[in-house]
């Protein structure tokens, strides 16, 4: 990982409290990254979760926004599994204002690192 030119950088998490979900306190997804790779080079995708493992993968870009980006992404994506909503969930407006309120002010309370992280990034 290289690090940003200027003065705003702030070094990506290693890992992501996901707190107040389902029946449990906290859960920490530990956060990988890794250069690009034959494997996953063609992939739509920058980033991978095993929600099992509690693991998010990142493959590092040049890019920082793209690496902001794509971790936000895969965040997000998390926090939302945690609290037991998937893929094929339909949502109204609302539905999605009021869980996205609660999951990104959530996120950013119990991550510090992680709200730098985005601030530095953007």
């Amino acid at each position: 990982m290289r690090p940003l030119r200027g003065s705003s950088f702030a070094p990506p998490p290693r890992t992501i409290l996901i707190c107040g979900a389902q029946d449990y306190a906290c859960n920490a997804y530990v956060v990988t990254y890794h250069p690009a790779t034959h494997a996953n080079r063609g992939s739509q995708s920058e980033g991978a979760i095993d929600y099992q493992r509690k693991t998010i993968s990142i493959v590092w870009s040049n890019d920082q926004f793209k690496n902001v980006e794509t971790l936000e992404h895969e965040v997000f994506l998390a926090a939302l599994w945690e609290r037991g909503i998937r893929d094929t969930d339909k949502w109204d407006v609302h539905d999605w204002v009021d869980i996205s309120d609660r999951i990104i002010a959530s996120l950013f309370h119990d991550n510090p690192d992680f709200a730098n992280y985005i601030a530095a990034g953007y």
